[in-house]
């Protein structure tokens, strides 16, 4: 099954949706208890985003991860709205969302090999290879690190322990390294864009 580059157009204002979506999510500004920009309405955007993606037909396991995606990007919807307020949850509670949490990083590495393998159905070799090193930058950046301190955030509700890493201002440094998946996940949004005008154009 190909996919023609009508499809593909269609699906760059969603992935630009998910981009701005996952940034509002990584920068969570507050002055004092103000929200600026609400992470919640950022998992909003990237739901709405991933939920307008999964249209596309590929194949079978396209199919499943972004199903599985979905699932995650509502889960983490609720998470989010939940942590705006102030109150005392059970432990159980408090592992799940962190379990919702280690779901997330697996969904963002899945939703971006499943964009590899739109642009490989599509035959955007360029495009192919940009989503394989976004994969990669979201491995080592998201899921590894963020997903081992979900992991020992679980455990450590589940012992009694008390969890808590403390970056300082170290955390300033950590920033634009968090920044760099997303960004190259909007270069090879328009690499997607580019290769199918020049497809279009050469057709």
């Amino acid at each position: 099954m190909s996919i023609t580059s009508n499809e593909i157009h269609r699906i760059i204002s969603p992935l630009r949706l998910v981009f701005w979506g996952g940034l509002i999510c990584v920068f969570d500004f507050r002055i004092n208890r103000f929200d600026l920009l609400n992470d919640f309405v950022g998992m909003i955007m990237i739901t709405w985003g991933v939920f307008k993606i999964s249209t596309v037909s590929v194949h079978d396991r396209y199919a499943k991860a972004m199903v599985f995606v979905k699932i995650v990007a509502v889960l983490s919807c609720l998470k989010a709205l939940g942590d705006h307020f102030a109150y005392q949850i059970p432990p159980f509670l408090s592992i799940l969302q962190a379990l919702i949490g280690v779901a997330a990083m697996f969904a963002t590495v899945f939703f971006c090999v499943a964009m590899r393998w739109l642009s490989a159905e599509a035959n955007l070799e360029s495009s192919v290879k940009s989503w394989k090193t976004t994969t990669i930058l979201f491995t080592i950046i998201y899921l590894i690190p963020l997903g081992m301190f979900y992991c020992l955030a679980a455990v450590a509700i589940v012992t009694g322990e008390s969890f808590n890493i403390s970056l300082g201002p170290a955390g300033l440094f950590l920033l634009p390294v968090f920044f760099l998946p997303f960004l190259h996940l909007f270069v090879s949004t328009s690499r997607m864009k580019n290769a199918v005008q020049r497809s279009t154009k050469t057709g």
